[in-house]
């Protein structure tokens, strides 16, 4: 009896080493030799009928067991399935690529570029493509001046643009010049061969903003009381291509005009036809009606804003000494207001503020600032030390961007221009 005991549990022992030590299918074969102890024989009565894990072995027997591994077999992998085989593969992530870091931009800096040599040129002014200088000067071999043309970045030499003095409309489609000869002034369109003629005794002409109307000054018969006083004249008003030349309004004493962006109607400095009344005027080219919207002793040097909405103005010779100096209004007169600077002034495209070159008690170089129309703040463009120049007889005029300006040099007579904008 005793005998078949051990005979069972020495099988049950086999039985779990054997199970233990079933390897994973590889293909390595591995022979092992254990030495395992004899376990401890019971009697049937103290054997307990439960699912107790067994107690660990105990005893001095030993017993050799020779187990073997699966045989050494290759195993080749099944062929994969179609649908397996037509689906997408990943592709493999793609390089990474590093941008090179932009080096940081210098700071802008303002520049002078020369345009022309010294001591050639006067009144310089932006042809309207933004791109070229017209100016006048001597034409050789010529009793007349003629209007040059010049790159405005320096880069070319000049070249005549018209042979005669001549004005081109602000939308660069035509261009007037005086034919003193025949005392008229011819209007020719830009890439045309036909000339239109007004019988206007070679007088200077505006153009108005579209380049489709033109007016002019001219003397009217009548004393001319002071020679602070401008002259009695008449104003004209005509189409580009010479046709409704026409008078419009009454006699007026003025200098120069000024068309609105709308076309109809004018604005000038002046005073009626007695010399009385002096100031700020509108004329109405459908009604003739003159209005007057600021009055002052001698206004000078008005400039209305591009979009028509404000203009600007020095006074001067006023009785009382808080009426003198720059003002901004409304184009209607309302809202005046005094600059906290005194200068030339011209209007930036956009309406929104003004450049002055304002007037230097020391005799020293000029400077750009820029005035906000809204706030009257200031801002300096340029610093008198580190570009120094000097402009001559308010001969300067802002470029169609509004990020140069193009001006006679009082210093040496040439024409530079100079970039105060990126």
């Amino acid at each position: 009896m005793h005998k078949r005991v051990a005979f069972l549990a020495l099988v049950v022992l086999v039985a779990l080493l054997a199970a233990c030590s079933n390897p994973a299918p590889t293909a390595i074969s591995v022979t092992t030799t254990a030495t395992v102890a004899a376990p401890t024989i019971m009697t049937p009565a103290t054997i307990a009928p439960t699912n107790a894990p067994m107690p660990a072995p105990t005893g001095t027997t030993a017993a050799t067991v020779r187990t073997t591994t699966a045989p050494n077999i290759a195993l080749t992998p099944a062929a994969p399935s179609r649908a397996a085989a037509d689906a997408p593969t990943t592709a493999p992530p793609a390089a990474l690529t590093i941008p090179t870091p932009t080096p940081p931009r210098a700071p802008f800096k303002p520049a002078i570029t020369k345009l022309t040599d010294g001591g050639c040129c006067r009144n310089p002014v932006w042809h309207p493509d933004g791109t070229r200088i017209l100016y006048t000067d001597a034409i050789p071999d010529q009793q007349l001046a003629g209007t040059y043309a010049v790159p405005a970045d320096g880069t070319g030499a000049p070249v005549v643009f018209w042979p005669s003095v001549a004005e081109v409309s602000p939308d660069g489609s035509r261009v007037a010049f005086p034919d003193f000869a025949a005392r008229v002034t011819r209007l020719q369109e830009v890439g045309k061969q036909s000339v239109a003629t007004l019988n206007n005794d070679a007088a200077y002409v505006w153009f108005s903003r579209d380049g489709r109307q033109v007016a002019w000054l001219a003397r009217a018969p009548g004393a001319q009381p002071s020679s602070n006083v401008d002259r009695l004249v008449n104003i004209w008003v005509a189409n580009a291509d010479g046709a409704n030349a026409r008078v419009v309004g009454a006699t007026v004493r003025a200098g120069e005009l000024t068309w609105f962006p709308d076309g109809q109607r004018l604005l000038f400095t002046g005073r009626d036809r007695d010399g009385g009344s002096p100031g700020i005027y509108t004329l109405d080219l459908a009604s003739g009606a003159l209005t007057q919207i600021i009055g002052a002793f001698s206004p000078r040097g008005v400039r209305l804003a591009p979009d028509g909405g404000s203009l600007v103005y020095l006074a001067a010779l006023e009785e009382k000494p808080e009426d003198n100096g720059l003002f901004i209004a409304r184009a209607d007169g309302t809202m005046k207001r005094k600059i906290p600077l005194i200068g030339a002034v011209r209007w930036l495209p956009d309406s929104t503020a003004l450049v002055i070159v304002p007037t230097q008690t020391d005799n020293g170089p000029d400077q750009l600032v820029r005035i906000d129309a809204a706030t009257l703040a200031t801002t300096t463009l340029t610093d008198r030390a580190a570009l120094p120049f000097r402009i001559a007889q308010d001969e300067w005029q802002l470029a169609p961007d509004g990020t140069r300006i193009v001006f006679t040099s009082l210093t040496d007579g040439t024409i530079y221009a100079l970039r105060f904008a990126p």
